[in-house]
């Protein structure tokens, strides 16, 4: 029962495709419904219940507001997979697609090489006994700078002084340089950054110069990621 379940759940999903290169790109729903049954992405998840919490609480485990979100899932033997119905999992760092109202399949990174959710890519990444997913703001040779999000759950209270009613969701996001596999805390400024680039001296005035004749900001993280990406290229 549980499999007639997820592959009507799968039926639901929006998958298109562009053949192009080398890679396979999913053409339509009987494709990836066979996908799924033969094992190509059914590895990749596994159908399960979502039942509400009995007591009433404020925000979401979820990364995103809704589940309208558009994502291209990068298999490692270059496949393609168009879907429309997908969010992170905050509490599992897992990508789930709501199949029904009671109803996720949720996937695993086995043989995924990453998620690329609303033009913005996403990778899981194993570090000192943890295992999260993280946005990738700029993917270089050397070193990555990823964003991290962080869950956290605040009790509610009776007291009337402290004005918290009802348990609540919080969501945090912190900054990360991945560097020779390792995961560090990072601050997005103009020195930490430089930093980055001090085994490379002779380009340190033109990447300033590029980022003040550009109006980038060394402590956004998209101005961040023009500026490594000018690095690259010069």
């Amino acid at each position: 029962m549980m499999k007639k379940i997820v592959l009507i759940g799968l039926s639901l999903f929006s998958v298109l495709a562009i053949a192009q290169s080398n890679e396979a790109f999913v053409q339509n729903n009987n494709t990836a419904l066979n996908a799924a049954s033969t094992g190509d992405l059914r590895a990749q998840g596994s159908s399960a219940l979502f039942v509400n919490p009995a007591r009433e609480v404020e925000g979401s485990v979820y990364l995103f507001e809704d589940w309208d979100n558009t994502a291209i899932i990068h298999m490692k033997d270059n496949q393609r997979f168009l879907l429309r119905n997908i969010n992170l999992n905050l509490q599992r760092y897992t990508f789930e697609s709501q199949i029904s109202k009671d109803s996720l399949f949720t996937f695993n990174f086995n043989n995924i090489d990453k998620f690329e959710i609303n033009k913005k890519a996403y990778r899981n990444y194993y570090w000192d006994d943890d295992n999260k997913v993280y946005e990738v703001i700029y993917d270089g040779k050397d070193f990555q700078v990823l964003k991290g999000f962080k869950l956290e759950f605040l009790e509610g209270s009776a007291n009337p002084m402290l004005n918290r009613a009802r348990d609540r969701y919080i969501k945090k996001e912190n900054y990360f340089i991945r560097q020779d596999g390792r995961i560090r805390y990072f601050r997005l400024s103009k020195g930490k950054i430089m930093k980055l680039l001090k085994d490379r001296p002779d380009i340190s005035d033109d990447v300033i110069e590029y980022a003040k004749r550009n109006r980038l900001s060394f402590k956004k993280e998209e101005d961040v990621r023009k500026i490594l990406e000018y690095s690259d290229a010069i």
